[in-house]
């Protein structure tokens, strides 16, 4: 009886997904007609859904193409009594020379069946296009050369054979070094690689825990969790942002974080803050500075 009744009550959720999807829809534009290959744009995508629905919009870590992501910024949300109303403008550019490019993003509909596990709902805009601002427009078919007959000094010939002699002896340097030092060279730059990108996450992680201390929300905790798991991605080589927390914590990697990945999870989408929230983000920088260390051991012992 207990399965036919979750089946009933996943059948209505999935439907009401659907329907969900079929009427809401995001809006997103270019602030202009045209741009120059490698010039800043702002492509704004704002979205209007019912207060009660959880929605999340792409981050660094998605796809732009043909564009590349630069930043981003948010307004601040607006509600009504049964409306929110959520924009955010994107910072882009694009260095392909295609006359015309246009780009279509989505927002993510968070969904929790009954025994707590989330998915989402992918949402796309109408897709918006602009144009290419080409610098040199067109060839001539021909051109009217001028012709000068007076004498002009010109300097000698440059001795290319000398210089291939020393890009020679150059190559054949940069060859041994590598061979007698490549090991080490090697090992160097991973240490500088991983202390550059530790570096990094520690102040990022660092300022959206600040900001999540100030005014504890939902979407807060989801740029937190965001930062922590593409700083992950690249120190244990495991696509973190693309898994849940169950597929997360049921790795060998993710075990030990089972209870705070759980508990943040239990903030975002419940429905009630949980009141130590900070404490659990803690704990997986602790972790994190405990993988960093040990990846340290790891690339100094490698043969």
């Amino acid at each position: 009886m207990k399965k036919v009744l979750f089946t009933l009550v996943g059948l209505c959720f999935l439907s009401s997904t659907m329907l969900w999807a079929q009427e809401l829809k995001p809006q997103g534009y270019f602030d202009r007609d045209t741009l120059k290959v490698g010039e800043p744009l702002i492509y704004t995508l704002t979205f209007r859904y019912p207060k009660n629905l959880e929605v999340v919009f792409p981050g660094e870590a998605d796809q732009y193409a043909p564009f590349e992501y630069l930043d981003r910024t948010f307004a601040p949300t607006y509600s009504d009594s049964v409306y929110s109303y959520d924009s955010v403008a994107y910072q882009l550019t694009t260095f392909e020379i295609d006359s015309i490019q246009s780009l279509a993003l989505p927002v993510y509909v968070i969904n929790t069946n009954q025994e707590g596990e989330a998915d989402s709902t992918t949402i796309y805009a109408s897709i918006d296009s602009i144009y290419l601002d080409r610098l040199i427009k067109q060839m001539p078919d021909s051109l009217a050369l001028k012709q000068n007959t007076s004498f002009r000094d010109v300097a000698l010939q440059f001795n290319y054979p000398y210089l291939l002699v020393a890009l020679a002896t150059l190559l054949l340097i940069a060859v041994l070094v590598y061979v007698i030092f490549g090991k080490q060279i090697r090992r160097q730059w991973k240490l500088y690689q991983l202390k550059k990108n530790q570096k990094k996450f520690q102040e990022q992680f660092a300022k959206a825990l600040e900001a999540l201390r100030k005014s504890p929300n939902k979407r807060r905790s989801e740029s937190t969790l965001l930062v922590w798991k593409q700083y992950m991605e690249r120190l244990d080589q495991m696509p973190y942002t693309k898994l849940t927390t169950k597929e997360i914590v049921n790795s060998p990697a993710g075990e030990p974080l089972q209870q705070d990945l759980k508990a943040i999870d239990r903030s975002i989408y419940g429905r009630h803050a949980n009141g130590e929230l900070i404490r659990y983000f803690e704990h997986l920088e602790q972790h994190t500075n405990h993988r960093f260390k040990q990846k340290i051991e790891e690339i100094k012992n490698a043969d």
